[in-house]
């Protein structure tokens, strides 16, 4: 009897010592979980450094090409269903030729001046891709018609951007001539530039009504329907091309 006891005893002693160290195990993992989210948090802290300003020589009529490789256009259209919320549509295309002169000189007006000209940069407007192949083929043929008409441009022949100190970073606002199915029209674009190993980094961003450009914003009648004003961003990287 003293022996079926001692064995239930010890039986009983080893699953205390057991559920205690489950729970030991589980709250480790839970601290475990907290110190890993936190240190995720912190990487995504550190992957948006603010970019480093430094100070440029002055340099004229340097010419550069857009790098389709490394280069993005998008449209950023609100599409709003009947029954229910908001979704953000975005299409991408790299299909991108560009090029620009810059000069960074001494100027009246500022301590420096950024001066653009000769900028023209095309996009093919056929090869904008979103995450519906339908809705791609729709906007090719029925509503952007970029099956006809699938060139987009925006051109720029001269424009002086006050710069400070001959910083290698800008962000202004720049007016060009935006063209989609052969409607000009003077369009401002929210930029921000910097210069990095002889590279250009160049991030934009405007919004368009489509009734601008002589078409209709999607819809489906009883269904859904894309709000006007649709967003535009550029992500370019130009590099200086030899001469």
């Amino acid at each position: 009897m003293k022996k079926i006891l001692l064995i239930l005893f010890i039986v009983f002693l080893a699953c205390s010592q057991t559920e205690e160290s489950i729970e030991v195990n589980e709250e480790i993992k839970s601290e475990g979980e907290s110190v890993t989210s936190t240190t995720e948090n912190i990487t995504l802290d550190e992957t948006t450094t603010s970019i480093a300003i430094e100070q440029l020589t002055s340099f004229e009529d340097e010419h550069y090409v857009i790098d389709k490789e490394r280069s993005k256009v998008s449209y950023l259209a609100p599409k709003q269903f009947l029954n229910s919320g908001l979704e953000i549509v975005e299409g991408v295309t790299s299909e991108i030729i560009g090029e620009f002169t810059l000069s960074l000189i001494e100027c009246e007006s500022s301590n420096s001046c950024l001066i653009i000209s000769n900028l023209l940069i095309r996009v093919d407007l056929s090869t904008l891709k979103s995450d519906s192949s339908l809705r791609d083929n729709s906007i090719k043929t029925q509503w952007l018609e970029s099956n006809i008409f699938p060139e987009a441009t925006f051109k720029i022949e001269n424009l002086e951007l006050a710069n400070k100190n001959f910083d290698s970073l800008i962000e202004d606002t720049i007016v060009g001539q935006l063209s989609i199915r052969e409607i000009v029209i003077d369009t401002p674009f929210s930029l921000t530039a910097y210069y990095s190993n002889e590279e250009i980094h160049v991030s934009g961003y405007t919004e368009i009504d489509t009734t601008w450009f002589g078409f209709d914003a999607p819809t489906k009648f009883n269904a859904w329907e894309v709000l006007n004003p649709i967003g535009i961003t550029v992500d370019l990287i130009a590099v200086k091309k030899n001469s």
